[in-house]
């Protein structure tokens, strides 16, 4: 539970898609904005790789305490003196991103001890706890933004995180190192090598660039159309509401269905949601749908990250599970940049498009699978 309320204060970062109108409207460029978002996942997945590493050695509690240590610096450098480069150094990069990487790795680390049979769920839960904020913490935000000002909106919520998180973490109760193995001790390219990790690794960067383009820019897309507030705030809750649905269920169901085919069904989800929001001037209103059908299929992968690494190295699972991280943050990194160079409707197909390349990633893993096994007994 208190990983579970650790994970909570980080999802602080969907909060920055509720600000951005804000920021357009003080002349912040679309580029700038999209780059404080986009800061997050490089620190993040830089984060879970040290973390993961980390994991092996260090029991569970102490990565989740210098999680929270870096965003209580990065927030507080960010806010007290706020400005474009602060913000993406202190605020995404820091803070959200290399503090939430390393109380992640603490967290998978604290649930793989308590289920470590259900580690698909385990990955499901934490990280849904990430994206569950969003649907609390985003119309809070809003309200506070509309009345006292975004960067009042900010400290706020930012300051009441630290504080929930700090109080749930001294509550924590000892978790001890994990027992080290020969194996836990190989070298990111030597894991790198093996095809169910590389593999895993691409799977994961063409499943995030069309969810993480959604939340920086659902609300002003929304806005461009016309739609009242409430509708533009649905819409963006919408989108986190459906990631909290995607990584509980998605994790839960890689223990049941196997990992590949449920990243299949993120990447069909994907596209579909692609070309819906491409063809949403001719129906604004279905906007907060779309949005959370769009959530669901971003929120798969990430439920999917501990599955895929014990698939890929059993002997290195804390170790993997960083590797294949850093794909997921280079998706989610790519996405905002590449939605708002291009800009426009069109901006929606282009984060869509990687969907089909992980479609090839996922029949080139069932094949890979199917020589493993052998042929079955003949009839």
């Amino acid at each position: 539970m208190a990983a579970l309320t650790l994970q909570f204060a980080f999802g602080l970062v969907y909060s920055w898609g509720a600000v951005a109108p804000y920021l357009l409207r003080e002349h912040w460029s679309p580029l700038l904005v999209g780059a404080v978002f986009s800061a997050t996942p490089v620190g993040y997945g830089t984060g879970v790789v040290v973390g993961g590493r980390l994991a092996d050695r260090l029991p569970p509690r102490r990565l989740c305490w210098a999680g929270l240590g870096l965003l209580s610096l990065g927030l507080s450098t960010a806010l007290l003196a706020p400005s474009g480069p602060a913000f993406i150094v202190f605020y995404s990069l820091l803070g959200l991103g290399l503090g939430g990487g390393l109380a992640l790795a603490g967290a998978i680390a604290a649930g793989r001890h308590v289920l470590p049979r259900r580690l698909g769920l385990v990955s499901g839960a934490i990280t849904a706890a990430y994206a569950l904020a969003a649907p609390i913490q985003v119309p809070v935000i809003s309200l506070l933004a509309e009345t006292y000002g975004w960067l009042a909106a900010l400290r706020l919520m930012g300051g009441s995180m630290t504080l929930l998180s700090a109080l749930a973490l001294t509550a924590m109760p000892h978790i001890a190192r994990p027992a080290s193995h020969a194996d836990e001790r190989a070298g990111a390219l030597a894991l790198l090598r093996r095809p169910r990790v590389w593999s895993a690794v691409l799977l994961q960067a063409c499943s995030t660039p069309l969810g993480t383009f959604a939340f920086v820019n659902m609300a002003a897309y929304g806005r461009s159309l016309h739609l009242v507030a409430w509708l533009t705030t649905a819409a963006i809750t919408a989108v986190a509401t459906g990631t909290a649905i995607g990584r509980i269920g998605g994790g839960a169901a890689t223990d049941r269905l196997g990992v590949d085919r449920v990243m299949l069904v993120a990447y069909v989800v994907d596209a579909a949601c692609a070309v819906a929001l491409f063809l949403a001037p001719a129906s604004p209103s279905l906007l907060p749908l779309v949005g959370i059908v769009v959530g669901v299929a971003f929120g798969i992968p990430a439920g999917a990250v501990a599955r895929l690494a014990i698939d890929g190295a059993p002997d290195a699972p804390n170790h993997t599970f960083g590797i294949i991280f850093v794909g997921f943050a280079i998706g989610a990194f790519a996405g905002p940049l590449l939605g708002a160079a291009v800009g426009g409707a069109v901006a929606w197909l282009v984060v869509g498009a990687p969907a089909a390349l992980g479609v090839v990633v996922v029949a080139y893993r069932l094949r890979l699978r199917s020589r493993a096994e052998g042929p079955g007994p003949s009839r």
